[in-house]
């Protein structure tokens, strides 16, 4: 980063800062602004930021971070992607945010959004702010610093496998969707069962009426056999039957008829009550010889209207009803059917889909196992570098059997969109000691200085040329302190490194120190930084060990910057 300027941004009124190559300090008392000035840096790398920002009377804050570009890096690779053209190898990432909430991201000096800004200032910053051993702390973090270590192959893996988690889980809805398998077997017995019923029944709509009917006829066979029996004797069979006394009128009648017409018609109304009566006694004789009483006929039908009245108070209030219930449920049934088979098409896409994640996964733990190996042996040295010797740092995968999850290696675990492995970081600061998860084991300097190897390693791993440190010696004291002061110093020969501090002995190993002080005007509070010459170096770090109250703290001051001054032959990180 070679400049950072702020404007309007609280109690920066307006600060501009050209930072220089290899260790850049900033120090100050506390609350003199120094995690505003980070907050600022973050604003130009696409931070979320609001309208609470904007110091009081002012319109708009703004601010602009301008980076060096290497040719060919992958910052230039995103904003070719972008459609911006570094400018003379650099390029300017500037933010407003105005009062009324509004605000514009700019990259070369193009309107571009905010997660535009983050993508770009991706590729420029690492920052490792106080939020970090929290972080740490916590499975989530731990798997996110083992996966970015792993590098852009890993991260590849892991996004196959978040993919692949997307289409199984979604293949897994879609299938739950479908409904359980044991209810759609139970409803599809239930229905079967129904509709078997109801077709060994076979009821006909018509039998409504017919049976009723049939059915009083067989209770009262023998009266209606004798009652036809005695019609038939009145109108044929009797000696005064009917038939025979209409037969001799009728006879009369015609004869009378042929001697006068006026008779015609009497005659013809003999006639045809004569020939009703014929015909009621043939239908009679027929009904006569049809008719008898059967008690297993009548039984049959008794058993068959039962049968149907059970139908009618289970599935319906008519055996209209009940033929149309059996319609409907056979359609369920093949419904049911179309659904076990979507249901089966579906279980197959999931075990499909189960069995691609699973082999994604199985890569992945591969990968993150090297990875991890790789990582315990770089932090032990790292770790020796900063003055500890004894610590171990390990790293422990793990997975979790679950019998809904997918076969990873030889196993059914749970596989989440990060992939199968459970990672937890484990530590022990001194010989003998078992190794206990790291939120646990490690104190607050020992983890501050576990983070200062652990971003030392990633610095060295990307292509971020500037790695920025807030209070990364938070409860780290004595030689722990100068170990860490050592370790910045040489991170700075490889790359740039921006460090808020407390320590003196770390604002005394810097290439180049900052001073951030407040100072009030006309009732208002503005924060400055200063950079500070070599002249005034000591003065500073006197401060920062006991408040610079007397000529022996000036002393240790000299004699710490001397101490720890660099070669000036040595190269150092070209500003960017």
């Amino acid at each position: 980063m070679r400049t950072l300027e702020v404007e309007n941004l609280a109690v920066l009124a307006g600060v501009s800062i050209a930072f220089g190559a290899g260790l850049n300090v900033l120090s100050g008392e506390t609350g003199a602004g120094k995690s505003l000035l980070l907050d600022a840096m973050q604003l130009a790398l696409g931070a979320r930021g609001g309208a609470d920002l904007v110091r009081p009377g002012c319109q708009a804050a703004r601010v602009a971070a301008l980076f060096d570009v290497a040719p060919g890096s992958a910052v230039e690779r995103e904003l070719q992607a972008l459609g911006v053209e570094p400018g003379d190898g650099s390029v300017l990432l500037a933010r407003e945010v105005g009062a009324d909430g509004r605000g514009t991201c700019r990259v070369n000096g193009r309107l571009c959004t905010q997660a535009n800004l983050r993508q770009v200032g991706a590729h420029l910053v690492t920052l490792v702010g106080q939020g970090a051993q929290h972080r740490f702390a916590t499975p989530s973090g731990q798997l996110a610093f083992l996966d970015a270590y792993g590098g852009a192959e890993l991260l590849l893996e892991r996004a196959r496998v978040e993919r692949a988690h997307a289409i199984w889980a979604e293949e897994t809805r879609a299938a739950a969707a479908q409904g359980g398998a044991e209810e759609r077997r139970a409803l599809r017995e239930s229905l079967a069962e129904q509709v078997a019923e109801i077709e060994r029944i076979a009821p006909r709509p018509e039998e409504e009426e017919d049976l009723p009917r049939r059915r009083e006829v067989l209770a009262h066979a023998e009266r209606l056999v004798e009652g036809a029996e005695r019609a038939l004797h009145l109108l044929r069979e009797g000696d005064d039957a009917v038939g025979d006394r209409l037969a001799g009128v009728r006879r009369e009648l015609q004869a009378l008829a042929r001697l006068d017409s006026a008779l015609d018609e009497p005659a013809g109304l003999v006639e045809q009550a004569w020939i009703a009566v014929d015909e009621a006694c043939h239908a009679l004789g027929r009904y006569r010889q049809r008719t008898r009483f059967d008690p297993d006929e009548l039984r049959a039908l008794e058993e068959r209207w039962g049968a149907l009245q059970r139908l009618k108070r289970r599935y319906g209030e008519s055996l209209a009803d009940i033929v149309q219930r059996a319609v409907d449920m056979r359609a369920r049934l093949r419904a049911l059917e179309e659904t076990e088979e979507r249901a089966a098409r579906a279980a197959e896409r999931v075990e499909q889909a189960g069995s691609a994640l699973g082999q994604a996964a199985a890569v992945l733990c591969q990968m993150r196992a090297q990875t991890a190996e790789r990582l315990e042996g770089e932090v032990g040295e790292e770790l020796a570098s900063l003055g500890m010797v004894a610590a171990r740092f390990g790293v422990t995968l793990a997975r979790q059997d679950d019998p809904g999850g997918v076969v990873v290696g030889d196993r059914r675990v749970a596989c989440g969109p990060t992939g199968a492995d459970r990672v937890e970081f484990t530590w022990a600061a001194n010989p003998g000691l078992p190794e206990a998860p790291l939120g646990r084991a490690a104190s607050g300097g020992e983890l501050s200085r576990l983070l200062l190897a652990l971003h030392a390693l990633r610095a060295s791993e990307v292509d971020v040329a500037t790695v920025v440190f807030d209070e990364i010696d938070a409860g780290v004291g004595g030689l722990a302190a100068r170990a860490v002061a050592e370790r910045l110093q040489s991170l700075g020969s490889e790359r740039q490194v921006l460090c808020v501090t407390h320590q003196a002995v770390i604002a005394a190993a810097a290439d180049h120190h900052f001073a951030i002080q407040k100072e009030e005007s006309v009732g208002m509070v503005s924060t400055v930084v200063r950079p500070l010459p070599a002249a005034e170096r000591a003065a500073e770090v006197a401060r920062m060990l006991d408040g610079g109250r007397g000529r022996a703290s000036h002393a240790h001051a000299t004699d710490m910057l001397r101490g720890l001054a660099r070669a000036t032959e040595r190269p150092k990180s070209a500003a960017r």
